[in-house]
């Protein structure tokens, strides 16, 4: 009798191999798609690291016509920190009122095409400012690295304030092919990205109300001024009827409606008493003669919250003297003067007779 033959098992590696097919799969996109996000750059303000790069364009133009305001266009080229060359096409175009005055090299507007961008640092941005070396003469690149350092400072105390990214920057001239090397130069972050940081929007409105102002980061504005020696400037209007503020932007709900609070953002700290640059002098109705005297500008409405703005920078005095002691590019003298300019107005906040005194009782009613 033959045998009848029993019934065959299932191969257990026929059922498994099609899942552990699909978990490799997975596990492989997922690697890849991991190693494309750590490969992505960082975002141009994400580190305080100088940025080396080199702008081609006509430099010789730029500087000798002051009327033209309009753009020129230009190339901007850098290694990104995964060592890779970019080149943008970017256009350059003069701007600041002051300075385009005293520099002869002018202050920039650097404006890209954002698709141009995208998987760059510089992705996102559409313009941005750069400040410049004014001069050949060397002590004006001290004013500029001084002014960078007073943004950083103010970084410290609030997040409601501009970054800022220094550069090592190669100028050649597309015209005549002339190179000026190794200029210190830096970017400010573009108010709507503060805005978006800080999930607002930027506001653009003629002017403000004091009531509408956020009470803590106005007076940690104000006693920044302060700091720093800085009078020119006002949250509420500016020189242009039609827009506000003057040398401050404000972020906040847009639109601004009634009971909304607006936070004000200081910029343009080249009339400081820190930085102490040559042309730079007191505005017109300001009782002091020399921007290098302090005078308190905050407004008698917040008096009641100026303390707690007062605790803020006692608590970054350590961390404010770290960053012009550790500036290799300021000369021991500068930084000798900017230390001791920095200590008078911790002296007169630390006391609380001279708080009093050159502080509370000197804000605006």
């Amino acid at each position: 009798m033959l045998k009848q033959p029993g019934r065959q098992r299932a191969n257990p590696r026929k059922f498994i191999a099609p899942f552990i097919a699909l978990a490799l799969f997975i596990c492989s996109v997922q690697t890849l798609h991991a190693r494309d996000k750590s490969e992505k750059p960082d975002k141009l303000f994400s580190s305080n690291d100088t940025l080396d790069i080199t702008i081609t364009g006509p430099w010789r133009d730029l500087q000798r016509d002051k009327k033209n305001q309009d753009p020129y266009p230009a190339t901007l080229e850098f290694t990104d920190a995964l060592g890779k060359p970019v080149q943008l096409d970017v256009t350059i175009g003069r701007r600041g009122i002051t300075r385009q005055r005293v520099c002869d090299f002018p202050p920039i507007r650097l404006r890209f095409n954002k698709e141009n961008v995208k998987n760059t640092m510089f992705r996102g941005q559409n313009s941005l400012k750069m400040v410049t070396h004014c001069e050949k003469a060397e002590r004006f690149e001290q004013y500029y690295i001084l002014e960078m350092l007073a943004y950083r400072m103010y970084n410290l105390i609030t997040d409601f304030s501009f970054r800022v990214r220094a550069l090592d920057v190669t100028y050649v001239d597309s015209e005549t092919g002339n190179i000026d090397k190794d200029r210190f130069a830096f970017l400010i972050e573009d108010d709507s990205d503060v805005a978006k940081r800080n999930d607002l929007k930027k506001i653009d409105i003629a002017k403000i109300k004091l009531s509408q102002l956020e009470p803590y980061v106005t007076n940690e504005l104000s006693l920044f001024e302060y700091l720093i020696g800085n009078v020119d400037w006002s949250p509420l209007r500016g020189p242009d009827p039609a827009e506000c503020c003057h040398n401050v932007k404000l972020v906040g709900p847009e639109p601004l409606q009634k009971g909304d609070t607006a936070y004000p953002i200081p910029y343009d700290f080249d009339s400081s008493g820190l930085v102490n640059a040559d042309y730079a002098i007191p505005p017109d109705g300001v009782p002091i003669k020399s921007v290098r005297q302090r005078l308190f500008r905050g407004y008698c409405f917040f008096n009641d919250t100026l303390e707690d703005a007062r605790q803020k920078f006692l608590r970054q005095e350590s961390a404010i003297y770290a960053l012009l002691n550790n500036e290799s590019r300021l000369y021991s003298r500068t930084r000798r003067n900017s230390n001791k300019y920095i200590e008078d107005f911790f002296d007169d906040i630390k006391d609380q007779k001279d708080f009093e005194r050159r502080i509370i009782r000197k804000c605006r009613k």
